[in-house]
């Protein structure tokens, strides 16, 4: 059979080759991987596909250049994710000489070794030679976790092992593991890095910030959109109000029975998989009386064959929560009473994690925790560990205007630079990748940033285009599944932001995001209370959208 005779010939090829020369044909491979795997990685995964070439805009994450999550994230941030396998190719024959140097002495001592290794007796640049200076010694380890090492040139055997980095050498055999066992121990996993925020920490009750984010998704602080802010002839639109902390805006009371009638209907008809959003937080929080009446109202409406799944709660925790624990026990009520009553249908909540767009500044990441001290990483973390949900939507857009008071290290001048909304988006997602929260749930995008206040969008095609690639480009390159668009006639402040215009007339925003080919990818919240022409704005959203989120 020709798989049988394929595996002959290899075992033939194997068996028929020295030891040296199966050694140099594994340094060859080591540093074939080394120098061609990251060639293939470089493709610039912050750019919406089919867009035109950038003009004075921000730089999407590119590897050729030389980014990395080391100039991004935090000194918290597991290693493994990106800093230590993702070698730019500038950087790719560097790391080759320097694992090949001195005969591997710098792989040898990295550990742990595996079981049989060979290594040079001398010092031999393996990188650029072929032969080793001195001959070889063999190794190979023993029950004991000693390693018996042999020269080849002249027969000597010692035996050896590291232990807390340094090198043991004897020339007699170690105890058998009956007497004895080995000290060396490999750590399973890296340690934790102390937090200001563990569970152990008392958390003070939290105080409505500058930035209030209302149950219903108004936006605080989307900042100010940019084509690039260090370019002088950039014109720059200011297109939110600054919110305080006054502001209260709530959803519709539920029972208004809107979702019920020509909007789930219409949303069908236009093919879109249907959500039904209500925020029960401030229901729970409220007492079983109000938590009950608006749990019913919920299950009600989502009993329909044409809902997809509910979204139950919304920035969870950024405000009336006290502790970590009542945001758990919440999360448990909901989702068992969901499940029981909905089988079948998706269950999805939105979060808001402040401090994931503030990069390594650590100044940033210290004041976001003490504005929202609830929703810091780790609190996050194990919130959706905790709660049985499919969906998760990530808060993004906003902060800006706060992200902007705090800089980082531009990794390519070495000078300080605000952080930008792409870099914020990009901090947010390298962190959601490291986190691993998208082996829990789909992992989604609830974005504000792209509405406007006004009738008319401010933004000229090329600071849409801007805008676009910054926020929506750089997320869905970086693991984002699906964006859902905040902003349809929505009012926060006292004024009402849009995504289209005033009448639902198209703007460049609009013709940005359904000129990519995203539909598949994107979602839009609307509230049958205010609308342009009610069901029919529906209608208008379906040609650039697949999802949509009606508001209960």
């Amino acid at each position: 059979m020709p798989t049988l005779t394929l595996e002959n010939d290899v075992r033939q090829f194997l068996g028929s080759i020295t030891r040296r020369e199966r050694r140099f044909a594994a340094a060859g491979t080591l540093i074939t991987l080394l120098v061609l795997v990251p060639v293939v990685a470089v493709a610039d995964p912050g750019l919406v596909p089919g867009t035109p070439a950038q003009s004075a805009t921000e730089q999407a994450v590119d590897a050729a250049r030389g980014d990395s999550c080391r100039d991004t994230l935090p000194a918290d941030t597991p290693d493994y994710v990106v800093c230590r396998w993702l070698t730019p190719p500038q950087d790719a024959a560097a790391v080759a000489a320097f694992w090949g140097a001195d005969g591997g002495a710098n792989l040898e001592q990295a550990q742990p070794l595996p079981a049989q290794y060979v290594r040079c007796n001398r010092k031999t640049d393996l990188s650029t030679s072929t032969t080793c200076k001195g001959g070889t010694t063999f190794c190979r380890q023993l029950p004991s976790g000693w390693y018996q090492c042999t020269d080849e040139t002249n027969g000597k055997v010692t035996y050896e092992r590291y232990v807390n980095g340094k090198k043991q050498v004897q020339s007699t055999p170690p105890p058998s593991p009956s007497t004895t066992t080995s000290s060396t121990t490999w750590p399973t996993s890296s340690p934790t890095p102390s937090s200001p925020d563990t569970a152990s920490t008392p958390l003070p009750t939290p105080t409505p910030p500058d930035e209030t984010l209302p149950p219903d998704g108004n936006p605080p602080d989307a900042g100010t959109p940019t084509t690039d802010p260090t370019t002088p002839s950039a014109s720059v639109p200011t297109v939110t109000a600054e919110p305080t902390a006054s502001t209260t805006p709530t959803t519709p009371e539920p029972g208004n029975g809107a979702a019920d009638g020509d909007f789930i209907a219409t949303a069908k008809k236009a093919r879109l998989r249907i959500w039904l959003e209500s925020d029960l937080a401030d229901d729970y929080l409220a007492g079983d009386t109000a938590f009950t009446a608006a749990l019913q109202q919920l299950v009600t409406d989502a009993k329909r064959t044409d809902v997809t799944g509910v979204k139950f709660a919304d920035n969870l925790a950024y405000t009336g929560f006290s502790t970590e624990q009542q945001v758990i026990r919440f999360l448990n009520r909901a989702t068992q009473a969901l499940r029981a009553a909905l089988p079948g249908k998706r269950l999805a909540i939105g979060v808001v994690v402040p401090e994931l767009g503030c990069g390594d500044s650590q100044p940033c990441i210290t004041g976001l925790r003490k504005r929202a001290p609830l929703v810091t990483k780790q609190h996050v973390n194990r919130y959706l560990r905790a709660g049985d949900v499919d969906r998760v939507e990530i808060a993004g857009g906003l902060f800006g205007r706060t992200y902007r008071q705090y800089q980082v290290t531009d990794p390519k001048t070495g000078k300080p630079t605000s952080i930008t909304p792409a870099l914020a988006t990009r901090a947010q997602w390298m962190s959601v990748k490291a986190l691993e929260w998208d082996t829990l749930a789909q992992i989604g995008v609830r974005e504000y940033g792209l509405a406007h206040t006004g009738d008319t969008s401010p933004w000229t095609m090329a600071q849409a285009t801007a805008q676009i690639e910054a926020r929506i480009g750089t997320a869905i390159g970086l693991g984002a599944s699906t964006i859902t668009l905040w902003g349809h006639k929505a009012t926060a402040d006292g004024q009402t932001y849009r995504l289209l215009n005033a009448g639902l007339a198209d703007n460049p925003t609009w013709n940005g995001l359904t000129g990519q080919g995203l539909r598949g990818r994107l979602a839009v919240v609307i509230d049958p209370t205010s609308t342009e022409r009610g069901a029919a704005d529906i209608v208008h959203y379906a040609k650039g959208v697949s999802e949509i989120f009606i508001l209960i």
